[in-house]
């Protein structure tokens, strides 16, 4: 599932917005669309920077992705002999 907010506002308001999230994230309480926000403990983390900037604008990008273990996902190799 997908959740996210808006905000809008002035570079101070951003400012004040990172200060106050970071922690929150670290800390277990950041709630996005009622949702807690966990990042994982007992895996690598995949953690990417992202700046695009053009003539009609530009975007700024924090992004922090893992994969989930699937369970029964051992690989199983059968040999079978074919007569």
């Amino acid at each position: 599932m997908k959740y996210q907010e808006g905000f809008f506002g002035s570079r101070s308001d951003f400012a004040e917005f990172i200060k106050k999230i970071i922690p929150d994230l670290f800390s277990k309480r950041l709630v996005v669309e009622g949702q807690s926000v966990v990042l994982p403990t007992d895996r690598d983390l995949e953690y990417k920077i992202k700046y695009d900037v053009d003539d009609d604008g530009g975007s700024f990008t924090l992004k922090v992705s893992w994969e989930n273990e699937v369970a029964g996902d051992d690989d199983v190799e059968v040999e079978v002999d074919a007569d």
